[in-house]
């Protein structure tokens, strides 16, 4: 069983406990779409919970501090998408539309929150200690789902694969939200500050050994600016 197969099945014993959790918490959100995945929004401009930071503990308790990411943008220039973000990955996507039907009732508009689907996953949580950087980025689709998706698995896996094992990230995950104009979310998770700024000229040669033995990889990486442009991105760091 792979890292992300393990932390799947973890999430899917340990999704009932969190939607308990979160109702005795009494989250106040606004809701949209289903899948497996959830996006958590504080918009930008908007003053972030004081209750958050307890209600993330709770969360990564209950699901893992690996399958919880909390993170605050730093990016002066706006629109950056968010002022802060969580992303809660579930175990399936029955067991998070049963929590939804059973709390929907409960819901205000204090947050942004998003199911999504997980297009892409990969990579393991960084070790106690550490300091990453995250690049986070949205989308507007301007293609088919089905032709994101095999530009996804043709180019985009692939690409952060090799940054994964060049030790350039440590995790990536593109989602797609549900819902009526439903958008790309991009988070890439790089190891250190240091790291992310040096970045770009290894990135390019690694994307070049790619193209050289995978025809397919070429043939999507030219299809990029057709499928999708980019709404907002933003480089963050981890919340608390």
């Amino acid at each position: 069983m792979t890292s992300t197969t393990f932390a799947r099945a973890r999430k899917l014993m340990t999704a009932t406990a969190l939607a308990t959790a979160l109702f005795a918490m009494g989250l106040g959100t606004a809701w949209a779409g289903q899948g497996e995945d959830l996006i958590v929004v504080v918009p930008e401009n908007t003053a972030r919970p004081v209750s958050l930071p307890a209600r993330v503990a709770e969360w990564r308790r209950v699901l893992g501090a690996e399958n919880v990411v909390w993170v605050d943008s730093v990016k002066r220039e706006k629109p950056s998408g968010f002022g802060s973000m969580a992303v809660l990955n579930f175990g399936s996507e029955a067991e998070l539309m049963s929590w939804k039907q059973a709390n929907a009732g409960s819901l205000a508009a204090q947050l942004q929150v998003t199911v999504a689907d997980a297009l892409t996953e990969g990579g393991v949580a960084p070790a106690t200690g550490s300091e990453p950087v995250y690049k986070i980025s949205y989308y507007t689709l301007t293609s088919p789902r089905e032709d994101f998706q095999a530009w996804v698995d043709g180019y985009l896996t692939k690409y952060l694969d090799m940054q994964l094992k060049s030790k350039i990230l440590t995790r990536y995950g593109m989602y797609l939200e549900h819902g009526t104009g439903g958008r790309a979310l991009l988070v890439l998770e790089y190891t250190d500050a240091k790291t992310e700024q040096e970045a770009e000229p290894i990135k390019a040669k690694l994307s070049e050994d790619i193209a050289r033995v995978d025809q397919e990889y070429t043939r999507q990486s030219e299809l990029k600016e057709s499928l999708r442009t980019t709404q907002s991105w933003t480089l963050a760091v981890p919340s608390h």
